[in-house]
């Protein structure tokens, strides 16, 4: 087991100091008479123990540093072992839970509650919870933030509570989540995959579909009208009847992303070409008539026209375009920026790197990516931060608090790939 020893400890030279001498050091070490780390108070258990937790451990210490919530009201401080079952107690739990290196605290956990004869709890210790591609050290962590790798606790990337709501998490999703892990004695890590199946899963639910483009490519449709545009129904969540229909604008000049367009397009490619004939959604067919390039040779514009008899998305001939491409038009179109967060770290186990390398290496250079000049559709304007939706063809993003009543900010939760239920799907499950 570990935390055993079989050779017995040396007692301290002052074990048997009499009760009275302790009680006055304890109140000389309270009134800030010593120096950190002059004094400490010991249990006076069992020296020959074989559990090392159990020879006489520390209680007290001596601290001089303000607290963040009483301040320089104290100067000594008890320790972990010391406070976990007392404040047990105090609070009336009745199982404390605690990850497996905590088994052999368990018997000096018993020990205190004894001795003193208040409320005793069971602690219980199971499996901590790991996962691929990040850490859940809280030292691990602290470090990042201290060392600015991450923009603080509650960046999007961290594995933090704070994290994962600023991400766009919902509670149902990680209780979800933690109900298909469940509690273990065994220590194993988990797929984040799974997590990522767990939030797509609630959103797809209840997130309300909306249209943004991350990459803007300018569309000119010809033969629509410059001066008109009109307001074209757009269904909120098709898994979710009762959220309705909102109508979004549309006019004679769209963005549509950029990699929905190839010049050249190689088998297979059924999206927007030269010649080629597309769906907007909720809108009409289309057909690319023309390209438009700077003096680099960079597509800056393309020119289409439409078939007014499609609108909503449907021929009255019955043909049907291979590809059905979102976009917002331009005159309507609500500036945003857009950050694509990815996972914290590029390998699956991010300890696993070579003796004497910083674990930090590991760290994925495009966890996060910045996305200025994106264009959203006018409902999105003024959304307030939490506000979760689903980007069609792109993910689940939510508004960001850095966001202004002018400009949303919008945090990628996860796309829509679902690489879990594939994997699931592959195993027969």
């Amino acid at each position: 087991m570990r935390g055993t020893l079989t050779e017995p400890g040396r007692e301290s030279p002052h074990r048997d100091r009499t009760v009275e001498e302790n009680l006055d050091l304890l109140a000389r070490m309270r009134a800030g008479e010593f120096p950190d780390g002059a004094r400490v108070l010991r249990a006076k258990i069992d020296m020959t123990s074989p559990n090392l937790n159990l020879r006489d451990p520390v209680m007290y210490r001596i601290l001089h540093a303000s607290h963040h919530r009483t301040g320089d009201a104290w100067c000594i401080y008890p320790t972990y072992d010391w406070a976990h079952g007392l404040e047990d107690s105090i609070e009336g739990i009745t199982h404390s839970l605690c990850s497996l290196e905590f088994e052999n605290h368990r018997p000096l956990y018993d020990w205190f509650l004894e001795a003193l004869g208040v409320h005793h709890p069971q602690q219980i210790e199971f499996a901590r919870l790991e996962m691929t591609h990040t850490v859940m050290s809280k030292r691990r962590l602290a470090e990042l933030v201290r060392e600015g790798r991450v923009a603080g606790w509650d960046d999007p990337r961290m594995p933090t509570l704070c994290g994962l709501r600023r991400r766009g998490y919902t509670p149902e999703a990680i209780r979800d989540f933690l109900d298909r892990v469940g509690v273990a004695k065994t220590e194993s890590t988990v797929d984040v995959r799974l997590l990522e199946h767990c939030v797509r899963d609630h959103l797809n639910r209840v997130a309300p579909r909306v249209m943004g483009v991350l990459r803007p490519l300018r569309v000119v449709i010809e033969n629509y009208p410059e001066d008109e545009s009109e307001h074209l129904e757009a269904i909120n969540n098709p898994e979710d009847a009762s959220a309705g229909t909102r109508t979004v604008p549309f006019s004679n000049v769209l963005y549509i992303e950029r990699d929905d367009f190839l010049e050249d397009p190689p088998k297979k490619f059924y999206r927007l070409a030269p010649g080629r004939e597309v769906r907007l959604r909720y809108a009409y067919f289309i057909t690319c008539t023309g390209v438009v390039k700077d003096s680099g040779g960079n597509v800056t514009e393309l020119r289409c026209t439409y078939d007014p008899a499609t609108r909503g998305g449907d021929a009255p001939d019955g043909r049907k375009p291979k590809a059905t491409l979102h976009w917002v038009s331009a005159e309507h179109a609500t500036e945003a920026e857009v950050r694509l967060y990815g996972r914290l770290f590029a390998a699956e186990d991010p300890m696993d790197v070579p003796e004497g390398e910083d674990w930090k290496a590991g760290l994925a250079p495009d966890s996060l990516e910045v996305i200025p000049d994106a264009k959203v559709e006018p409902s999105l304007a003024g959304a307030e931060p939490g506000y979760r939706c689903q980007f069609e063809r792109k993910g689940y993003f939510i508004v960001d608090p850095d966001s202004s009543p002018d400009r949303p900010v919008f945090n990628l939760t996860v796309g829509l790939r679902d690489e879990w239920a594939r994997i699931q799907k592959r195993q027969g499950k």
